[in-house]
């Protein structure tokens, strides 16, 4: 993978991941509590899958830095 592609890659990532957790249909079903998610109710285990994913992602694009570099060097 190429340099602008991994760059290309992590922004999405990351455009993904802002948009999943400010998702604003979230806020139609932030009310129920039947639906469990981790043994959480839905909106608590809903925003701790996204940080979960967000910290990835950005674990991934600080350890390439920011795209320069391959994730595993040779």
């Amino acid at each position: 993978m190429t340099k602008k592609q991994r760059r290309i890659l992590i922004a999405v990532l990351l455009l993904a991941g802002f948009a999943a957790l400010e998702f604003p249909g979230i806020l139609f079903v932030c009310w129920r509590i039947r639906p469990f998610i981790f043994g959480l109710p839905f909106l608590y285990g809903y925003v701790l899958c996204g940080w979960v994913y967000m910290c990835c992602v950005l674990f991934y694009a600080w350890k390439t830095g920011w795209g320069k570099h391959p994730f595993r060097r040779r």
